[in-house]
């Protein structure tokens, strides 16, 4: 009897340990994200993307960027939209992490060739 609760106990324990995973309020080293007050937008071109899986890759990342307040990355347009606060991180730091993920992005559009 013991051992049926105690199964049930960890099994829901673990549940609600999931369920705030996914669902929790996110917070970044436990307090809230602070910014400078000036953001600014970056929009790239980025190829290199086959499926949902490399934008939410991508989107991931950067988001979790410390500097980044929002990602957004479309697939069948090959572009990203990224806000960020520039006193903490730079627009060249944000190309590498995408090109650290194994795309290419870049700002200029002539010098963009999809490849996907």
């Amino acid at each position: 009897m013991l051992d049926k609760i105690a199964v049930l106990s960890v099994s829901m324990l673990m549940i609600g340990g999931i369920g705030w995973f996914f669902f929790g309020k996110k917070e970044k080293d436990g307090k809230a994200d602070k910014t400078s007050g000036d953001t600014e937008k970056l929009e790239l071109n980025i190829s290199g993307m086959h499926c949902a899986g490399c934008v939410a890759g991508i989107e991931a990342t950067l988001k979790a960027t410390d500097g980044v307040i929002s990602a957004s990355v479309n697939l069948a347009t090959s572009r990203g939209v990224f806000e960020y606060d520039p006193s903490k991180i730079s627009k060249q730091d944000i190309i590498q992490k995408i090109k650290d993920l194994g795309y290419e992005a870049s700002e200029d559009a002539e010098s963009f060739e999809k490849k996907s």
